[in-house]
């Protein structure tokens, strides 16, 4: 029973076996290719004969280096360099020309402007040598010089200069900014000082006009006094009162000396001033104490002395009307008015002349840089 109960056992055993293993099969199956052909590769050998060994050895060995690169380098670079050299020469070329067309039109803008202000110099040259010599004269003064203004003389290098007429000064040519300079500088000068000049001379007007009636060099004042309240000063006046009033005071211009000048003049002075009798009487010169004759002129007891007021009208009056004193007593070692006019004159005429002589080389030099 034994066997009998194995054997079945057994049987479905193996048949379980045989089940399980079918289904274990490896889902993946390494697969081998075929080696290739040339693994295997076998050089070939042949033999060489005699002829072409000789051929062989006729091969000669390149150890020389190939030059032709270099000189196709070389020739490469000679023309470009060639090239850039046709190209710089072209632009310097270009440029040079643009630099002169640059410069010809900043200098003919200038000398445009430049001659426009000469010709205003000129007007102003002409009205002040008008006035400079001879006497002095307020309305010609006013007619030519006081009218400056309206010559456009004055030159703005600021304004009315490009500030790229800089290039200008590096040429070797010419330097018209030396001009320029020069002249704006004088010019500007000028306006200032002749804008003074007019003020200081309308207000010295009427004092030059006097020293120049005046034949002394020298200021003389003469003080118009009262001779009565002169003689009362130093005789019946109070101790108190210590100065006396001056009635008007005009410029000293000459004494009468001669008696036949000064007898004529007497006389039409005692009709002008319609003298009563006790006047006459009291300026009639009497020598020896006789108070004149039909056949004797009639002098004054005085000197009669010719003044001019601040207008320059003359007048005349008496050495006992009249106290002289001497300008520098009053104002020490000052110039009066003429000498003041003067001055003025004498450094405004420099400063013309000095803006003269400036302008004379500006157009000249900007010439030569005007290229047709």
């Amino acid at each position: 029973m034994n066997s009998l109960s194995n054997n079945p056992g057994n049987g479905n055993q193996d048949g379980l076996n045989g089940n399980v293993q079918s289904q274990e099969e490896p889902i993946i199956q390494e697969v081998y290719e075929p080696e290739p052909d040339d693994y295997n590769y076998q050089p070939q050998y042949r033999e060489v004969d005699e002829e072409e060994l000789r051929n062989l050895s006729a091969i000669r060995e390149e150890t020389e280096t190939d030059t032709r690169v270099y000189k196709a380098s070389a020739l490469f670079l000679i023309m470009a360099l060639i090239g850039a050299g046709i190209g710089f020469a072209m632009a310097s070329s270009a440029a040079g020309k643009a630099d002169v067309a640059r410069k010809t039109s900043m200098a003919r803008t200038i000398k445009s402007v430049l001659e426009s202000k000469l010709e205003g110099f000129d007007k102003l040259d002409k009205s002040f040598a008008a006035v400079e010599g001879g006497k002095f004269d307020l309305a010609k003064f006013n007619d030519e010089l006081a009218t400056y203004g309206k010559n456009n003389f004055i030159l703005d290098m600021s304004s009315e200069v490009t500030s790229e007429a800089v290039l200008l000064a590096g040429d070797n040519r010419a330097n018209p900014l030396k001009g320029l300079r020069q002249y704006s500088a004088d010019s500007m000068l000028l306006m200032q000082l002749l804008s003074n000049h007019v003020n200081e001379t309308r207000a010295d007007a009427e004092a030059i006009a006097e020293i120049q009636a005046s034949k002394a060099k020298e200021v003389t004042y003469a003080m118009q006094v009262i001779p009565e309240a002169v003689y009362n000063l130093g005789t019946d006046a109070p101790r108190t009162q210590y100065a006396n009033v001056v009635t008007a005071i005009y410029n000293y211009k000459d004494v009468i000396e001669d008696d036949a000048k000064a007898a004529t003049v007497y006389e039409n002075l005692k009709i002008d001033n319609k003298w009563s009798e006790e006047q006459r009487l009291r300026r009639d010169y009497a020598p020896e104490g006789k108070k004149g004759s039909e056949d004797q002129a009639i002098l004054p007891n005085r000197l009669i002395y010719q003044v001019t007021d601040r207008s320059g009208k003359e007048s005349l009056l008496f050495a006992d009307d009249i106290i002289l004193v001497d300008r520098k007593l009053l104002f020490g070692k000052s110039l009066n008015a003429l000498e003041r006019y003067e001055a003025r004159t004498a450094l405004i005429k420099s400063v013309i002349e000095d803006a003269r002589d400036a302008s004379k080389t500006i157009i000249s030099d900007l010439d030569k840089f005007i290229i047709e």
